[in-house]
């Protein structure tokens, strides 16, 4: 199940106004029937038919641009989408739901996992008002969208627990937290030879933790480039193949103000990896400034390191 396959269906609906909905299967492959389609106002709905036996009472929710809703006569649980323009992420909501639900039996659990999904994914649909990254916020982040990616595909870490490894978004700590070795990612323009380090405490580590500085070499590239949306959309489909819960990833991308209807504005940015370096920052000889090594009246420091003079301190390098 793809969102190739999710698009085919709706376009395949032609909506006549007869009837509460009109709609069809999603898969012949799922053990619930889960359905896609129109009501009466033409807004998008996902329906999960229940047992005709199945007795159980549901409660009526309406969220910003989602409603959760009980039809008797259909025998079904409906999520409403309420407002188009989320469109692109209720296919999402829907793959998720899928993903979770489709080799259920028990319409106990299966009608609780479709409810449960209904409230974690409910204030990613909210109107929310941002103004927007800049050219050098979206390049930091597309750095990070890079590793997480060579994370996710290469590493034998969960795929969940890799996707809460990554904290950047949230401004707290490093970008990648682990046990015992944490990650701060730089993303510079190819032969660019300074980072820069915004706080006292980028590369301050946690006792008995590692710390490296992962500089992510990249280069314009409106042709064949990267750009946000592109990397939002395979990081989804990864975890979508993996099983894994997109819910994680979309909260951690709305942390910078962004939902998967605004990435569109962005690819204006576009990026090719060139190489990626990483630096052991926890050895003694690294030339950084720190919080535990600064007077208390010293604060809030920006500094940059020279690339070509940390050479000695490299432990790892890859080219693109």
């Amino acid at each position: 199940m793809n969102k190739a396959i999710i698009e085919k269906i709706w376009l395949d609906i032609i909506h006549s106004g007869n009837g509460e909905f009109e709609y069809q299967l999603l898969s012949k492959k799922s053990k619930p029937q889960l359905n896609i389609g129109y009501n009466k106002k033409k807004q998008r709905c996902l329906l999960l038919e229940l047992p005709l036996k199945f007795e159980k009472p549901f409660q009526q929710f309406e969220k910003e641009n989602l409603s959760l809703k009980y039809f008797i006569k259909e025998k079904s649980l409906c999520i409403i989408l309420n407002d188009e323009f989320f469109r692109d992420l209720f296919d999402d909501l829907i793959l998720s739901i899928y993903s979770k639900i489709w080799n259920v039996s028990n319409p106990e659990e299966y009608s609780e996992l479709f409810t449960r999904h209904f409230f974690k994914w409910s204030s990613f649909f909210e109107n929310k008002r941002h103004e927007g990254l800049s050219k050098d916020q979206v390049k930091g982040l597309i750095g990070e969208l890079i590793y997480l990616k060579n994370l996710l595909v290469n590493s034998e870490i969960k795929v969940d627990d890799a996707l809460l490894s990554w904290r950047g978004p949230y401004d707290e700590g490093h970008d990648f937290v682990f046990d015992f070795t944490d990650y701060e990612i730089k993303t510079v323009e190819k032969l660019k030879n300074s980072v820069r380090i915004s706080s006292e405490f980028q590369l301050e580590s946690e006792k008995g933790k590692k710390l490296e500085l992962v500089v992510i070499s990249v280069e314009v590239d409106y042709e064949n480039g990267l750009s946000l949306k592109g990397l939002v959309n395979e990081v989804k489909s990864i975890v979508l193949d993996k099983f894994g819960d997109n819910s994680i990833f979309i909260n951690a991308i709305a942390q910078k103000g962004l939902t998967i209807g605004d990435l569109e504005q962005y690819e204006i940015y576009k990026y090719s990896p060139v190489e990626e370096i990483s630096y052991d920052s926890t050895n003694e000889e690294f030339p950084k400034l720190i919080r535990s090594n600064l007077p208390e009246e010293i604060n809030k420091l920006n500094y940059n390191i020279k690339l070509s003079l940390i050479e000695k301190f490299i432990i790892y390098k890859k080219h693109y």
